[in-house]
């Protein structure tokens, strides 16, 4: 493959979902938040040590009552919060989605999921055709989903009080699932877990098997794989990345999901489109760069998926990503050990792959998915999809979810 293919695989990959977008033709690139001084120099990764235990479980707190969730009859969610620094931005969560008023005491299938870049554990979308977390959890799976402590950065804080995700690298992401995941094994009375990713999440899942093999039933992969470029320098003084660009700003952004959400049919912002739904339907089929224009990051062109579920997906995503985190990955924790420690831990793998960001990009989804070192590897390839299109297309339920289930059930502990 050809080092551009690898660097502009490997960036969508990365950068997944950071939708610096311009509503008019072409890409934008993301804004970018530096520090007043520049922050403290950042040490090189850490080498793998031994395979480690779970750490105690996190003081994670409920917030408020269970909520229903009226677009999945029976289905309920609990949100718990957990301080991890001294910031008020050192924050992770959790939303546990189950059947049931009640939560389940001893489930037989618990599934941590760990959203893209940008995105949370929020239920976006309120129905089961377009969620995972609300169909799994309507066929009897206790599934938790993270948030990381991005989403506890409020979207108009200013550039000097950033500075504090300066360290936020993948090494202390990684930390921080660790303590979600002893939480939820605590509640649930759960020896191993199911561990599932989409896109950024897939590689924090795959570094999570690295490090706690022992504790996992098995990796969920969606549309993502393990980053294989080496780690460059870090520019002096970048702390964070805004999901706006120079056309399409936060604000910009913002506005054109509220009105395809408001009313699909309704004006579009720019007028050679007839509605908002068609404007946001070229936003996402259109994106090039990293996603190559031809639905990669979406394609509801193709039938693939809806813009106005699109639009109450990408509403929700958070602001700001730490940019040593960001599409260069300047600390790339995936070395020799941790590949190594990974292939000895003969986890079960099943991947799925979309196919229009590039032609390599499946086998990319392939050659992770192999590297747990299992006989139990399951890829499936998804033909004309684009990445959204993966975890809320039209089709997800029948070609993602229902799969997913199956293969669950089949690797319950």
């Amino acid at each position: 493959m050809h080092n551009e293919m690898k660097r502009r695989i490997a960036t969508a990959l990365c950068c997944a979902l950071m939708l610096a977008i311009a509503i008019t033709p072409g890409a934008a690139t993301p804004r970018r938040a530096f520090a007043s001084s520049p922050p403290q120099a950042f040490s090189a990764p850490q080498a793998f040590s031994a395979p480690q235990a779970f750490s105690a479980p996190q003081a994670f707190s409920l917030m408020g009552a269970s909520r229903a969730l009226k677009g999945a009859a029976g289905i309920y969610e609990w949100h718990f919060v957990a301080a991890r620094g001294p910031s008020p931005f050192d924050r992770i969560g959790l939303h546990r989605i189950a059947s049931g008023p009640s939560a389940p005491a001893h489930p037989g299938i618990v599934m941590l999921y760990l959203p893209g870049t940008n995105m949370n554990g929020e239920v976006a979308v309120d129905d089961v055709r377009y969620s995972m977390p609300l169909y799994l959890a309507a066929h009897g799976v206790d599934v938790w989903a993270m948030d990381y402590r991005t989403h506890f950065v409020p979207p108009d804080t200013p550039a000097e009080k950033l500075v504090v995700m300066a360290g936020w690298t993948n090494r202390v992401f990684e930390g921080d699932i660790a303590a979600a995941a002893a939480f939820v094994r605590a509640k649930t009375h759960s020896e191993k877990l199911f561990i599932a990713g989409f896109s950024r999440g897939a590689s924090f899942a795959y570094l999570f098997a690295a490090l706690h093999p022992q504790g996992v039933a098995g990796l969920v992969i969606l549309d993502g794989f393990i980053p294989r470029n080496p780690a460059p320098a870090m520019p002096a003084g970048r702390v964070a990345d805004d999901i706006g660009g120079r056309h399409l700003t936060y604000d910009k952004r913002r506005a054109l999901m509220e009105a395809v959400i408001r009313d699909p049919g309704g004006p579009a912002p720019l007028p050679k489109y007839k509605s908002a739904a068609e404007n946001l339907e070229h936003v996402v089929y259109d994106a090039d760069g990293v996603f190559g224009g031809h639905g990669g990051l979406a394609n509801p062109q193709g039938g693939f998926s809806d813009p106005s579920v699109l639009a109450r997906v990408l509403i929700g995503y958070d602001r700001w990503w730490p940019a040593v985190q960001n599409y260069q990955d300047y600390d790339n924790p995936f070395d020799a050990s941790a590949l190594r420690r990974l292939k000895a831990s003969k986890i079960p793998v099943i991947a799925f792959a979309s196919t229009n960001i590039s032609s390599q990009w499946p086998a990319m989804v392939t050659e992770s998915a192999a590297a747990t070192g299992s006989a139990e590897v399951a890829v499936r390839r998804l033909d004309g999809w684009g990445h959204l299109d993966v975890i809320c297309g039209t089709h997800a339920e029948s070609e993602v979810y229902a799969p997913l289930l199956a293969w669950l059930r089949r690797h319950q502990m």
